[in-house]
């Protein structure tokens, strides 16, 4: 079982999953759909899309996770007055011109918490059997808090439809506090940070925060997201799309940056710039930093796949 982001060619095989949680009711399928193309594009947006060999078919899409940062005012809204229809109208909101999508330039200011609407996580109800089921439950949800760690977060809302869904939330030993249960199998769900007090939730590390002090530019972020994912300078190079002499370029750059803000992450010596194994030290020293302080990263979306 595989994972990556979805894109626009896989929006109608992975809301197919659930279709109520297309959220059309107001603006009707093709609106929706087309917001939710515009939604990939943007940071506030994260999904997960889990692919598999299953029933014949060589990976073939069997579960499908989204998320979107939304404003507190809206999240508050929809906690005092929980109703049916969560998605819709999130989805109509966009459609308006009045979006309760959070802005992609809030993301990483130091200001209020940030609040999560979980638009979908589903996997096939047909033709897995019970451990892969199992285990799509455990990779989504560990993807969604791979996506997030390293935000300040709120609360996380999210509209349970359809029986699996729902014991899936309910099951959660209070990580997940039931709002209101609605007719139509329906029911409104929200995670708060008090979920981090439950002993062994992945809640623990979603919920834990600190101030990045390193300050990234988004052009670093790229380099060291794709680090952490493996690979010589050469292979960064061509997952970047650029020469192995800007890879260098962009190492020397962010060594002397961190220098200057935290000179104790860097091996001792003067030496700031790109040296051979002196280099591949710095190297080693910052990637085991930002791993263990993903609040350094933030925000930047995991665009890469992988098994989990």
């Amino acid at each position: 079982m595989k994972w990556r982001a979805a894109c626009a060619d896989d929006l109608i095989e992975c809301l197919g999953i659930e279709p109520r949680h297309l959220g059309h009711q107001i603006v009707g399928c093709e609106r929706a759909l087309t917001i939710w193309s515009a939604l990939l594009r943007s940071r506030s947006f994260n999904s997960t899309v889990l692919v598999a060999d299953i029933s014949g078919f060589a990976n073939r899409i069997i579960g499908f996770g989204s998320s979107v940062f939304v404003t507190a005012d809206f999240a508050t809204q929809e906690l005092q007055q929980p109703r049916p229809g969560l998605n819709d109208r999130l989805i109509a909101s966009v459609a308006s011109g009045r979006s309760v999508v959070r802005p992609e330039s809030e993301l990483g200011c130091a200001g209020d918490a940030l609040d999560i609407v979980i638009l979908s996580g589903n996997w096939l109800g047909e033709g897995l059997s019970p451990e892969q089921v199992a285990e799509a439950q455990m990779r989504l949800a560990y993807i969604f808090v791979e996506c997030h760690v390293g935000y300040r977060l709120n609360r996380i809302l999210c509209e349970a439809t359809g029986d699996p869904q729902y014991r899936s939330l309910e099951s959660s030993g209070g990580v997940w506090r039931k709002v209101e249960g609605f007719t139509g199998d329906r029911t409104l769900f929200v995670m708060t940070r008090d979920a981090r007090l439950v002993n062994g939730s992945l809640a623990a590390s979603l919920f834990r925060y600190k101030e990045p002090v390193l300050h990234l530019r988004d052009t670093d972020k790229h380099l060291l997201v794709e680090a952490l994912h493996g690979g010589t300078d050469g292979e960064l190079a061509v997952r970047l799309n650029l020469s192995s002499s800007s890879i260098k370029k962009r190492w020397r750059s962010l060594f002397e940056r961190i220098a200057d803000a935290r000179p104790d992450l860097l091996p001792e010596g003067d030496d700031k710039g790109w040296n051979g194994s002196r280099g591949l030290q710095k190297r080693h020293h910052v990637l085991a930093y930002v791993r263990s302080h993903p609040e350094e990263l933030r925000p930047f979306r995991w665009h890469a796949s992988g098994e989990v």
